[in-house]
């Protein structure tokens, strides 16, 4: 079996960073979808509210709930025997 050349072995590599960079965009669109769909359930889409400000307050949110699995990693590391 020949050896392919690095013009092929570049285009195959190309190709499947590519697909994997639409895979990556496929789940960004559909995390998108579903925390919109939660932002506008909970009335979010009827706000006057500017992107600067609602990232923000987004932003708190996820910071809120990092805080709270930092402390569950630290309490599991604590406890004897949760390993």
């Amino acid at each position: 079996m020949a050896r392919k050349t690095l013009s092929e072995r570049k285009a195959d590599k190309l190709a499947e960073l590519n697909r994997i960079k639409a895979e990556l965009a496929e789940l960004e669109s559909k995390a998108a979808e579903r925390i919109g769909k939660i932002a506008i359930a909970a009335g979010l889409g009827d706000l006057d509210i500017d992107d600067a400000a609602m990232r923000k307050e987004f932003e708190a949110i996820a910071s809120k709930f990092r805080k709270g699995e930092a402390k569950q990693v630290a309490q599991a590391a604590a406890t004897p025997g949760a390993n």
